[in-house]
């Protein structure tokens, strides 16, 4: 399997449960390093925010990251201590792994995901494997916990690339001209009250990101900790603006509302709070398919999609045949509302420790059947809609027996079509 590294197909699973089991595996059988992995103790959460902002932080920002981190162990409800690792060798914890517990949607279904907060290790302890043996020990406890899939943001994945994991969204950047965009007449937005207003923030963004795959979902217990909050927040009867405003520019954070109305009076706002601030330039991280970058079109706009191979938004799945089980719903109205309505789809899934068939559109009166076996990574990709079943066939030639015809090929996209996974960097971790 191309997207495991050096923990290949099948093997992957039974290898994480043989090292949790504490049965060393491979290449662990020689190592002279050895270290227990274990859960952190709450008494010890003051020892992994230090490593975490020593590895982390630059020097000026270790005191900030630091009680930041105290703050979260504190009071943060997604981020347990039952659900952090850590290695401890030599007396001391020289490597941890922390999971955020949250709730996505993909493909507008909510789902339980856990938020890689990343690795870290003592630097005079590095390149020993300790992060490795961490997150072996880690994974097939975080999968009984009923999470499908790890998720987290890497400017390099190496490291999670080798356990098997995969990119499975773009990198997105818009970029706008405020001058190109005409003058807002009537003004209905207002400065938010953080106090009063919370509750209406919340259910924009969770209505309005209702269909998506990729955002979290929200509640004001999590507001708080979204360590990347728009800086100004202007909202109205329809949804709110989040900007943050820089020296070289306004930044979109993130914009939720219903309707055309309110994305071209929102787009008409964004660019007239950057003209009043004589900036010359808006731009942010918005989804290509964003109603609000429709709206800037005949204004002129600049979208930029980039397809990393291996940094970006990493996913690692860990029962991907169950995650696609959780989507039966939207898989079978995609295909009820495509032109092959009238087609039943008894679509076998086949993974390395994992198997299921699930009856797409079952009101469908002419009925097709398909198997697809492909790795968990690949699985992955396309319940979020990241590849398309053609790259697919390309990428993975035995995942299909039998070649597809030029039908079922359309059925499968129809029920798993190529789309614009995004998570708002408001959310992100």
């Amino acid at each position: 399997m191309c997207e495991s590294g050096d923990l290949p197909g099948s093997g992957r699973l039974l290898r994480w449960a043989e090292f949790a089991a504490g049965r060393r595996v491979g290449d662990l059988d020689s190592r002279m390093n050895v270290a227990i992995v274990r859960k952190l103790r709450s008494d010890e959460t003051d020892a992994v925010a230090d490593l975490t902002a020593r590895v982390f932080g630059k020097p000026h920002e270790y005191a900030g990251m630091f009680q930041m981190m105290q703050d979260a162990y504190a009071d943060c409800p997604f981020i347990p201590t039952d659900l952090c690792w850590v290695a401890e060798a030599g007396g001391r914890i020289v490597a941890k792994w922390q999971i955020l517990d949250f709730e996505m949607r993909i493909a507008g279904t909510p789902i339980r995901m856990g938020g890689i907060q990343a690795v870290a290790a003592e630097p005079d302890e590095n390149h020993k494997g300790y992060a490795k043996e961490v997150a072996l020990a880690a994974l097939p406890e975080i999968r009984e916990l009923d999470f499908d899939l790890v998720l987290g943001f890497a400017q390099r994945g190496a490291f999670y690339r080798r356990l098997g994991a995969a990119v499975v969204a773009a990198d997105y950047e818009i970029e706008l001209d405020p001058l190109g965009v005409p003058p807002l007449r009537n003004d209905p937005f207002r400065e938010w009250d953080e106090g009063s207003d919370l509750p209406a923030i919340i259910h924009a963004y969770n209505q309005s990101n209702a269909g998506s795959t990729g955002p979290l979902i929200r509640n004001e217990a999590l507001w708080p900790w979204l360590v990347r909050r728009p800086t100004s927040i202007y909202i109205c009867d329809d949804g709110y603006i989040g900007m943050t405003q820089w020296a070289d520019g306004l930044i979109i954070r993130e914009v939720a509302g219903q309707g055309p109305d309110f994305h071209e009076v929102a787009l008409r706002k964004i660019a007239s709070l950057a003209r009043e601030a004589n900036l010359k330039r808006v731009y942010g991280a918005v989804a290509p398919d964003h109603p609000l970058i429709q709206m800037a079109v005949p204004y002129g706009i600049r979208v930029s999609s980039i397809y990393t191979r291996k940094s970006g938004c990493i996913g690692l799945a860990l029962a991907p045949v169950r995650l696609i089980g959780r989507l039966v719903d939207t898989l079978s109205a995609r295909l009820e509302a495509s032109r092959f309505h009238d087609i039943q789809l008894d679509l076998g899934l086949h993974a390395p420790g994992e198997a299921e068939r699930l009856v797409l559109n079952p009101e469908g009166r002419q009925g097709r059947r398909v198997d697809l076996n492909l790795p968990e990574a690949a699985l992955l990709q396309l319940a979020m809609g990241h590849v398309s079943v053609a790259s697919l066939l390309v990428a993975h030639p035995k995942a299909f027996p039998d070649p597809l015809s030029a039908e079922l090929l359309g059925v499968l996209d129809a029920a798993f079509p190529v789309g614009h996974p995004f998570m708002w960097h408001t959310d992100r971790y």
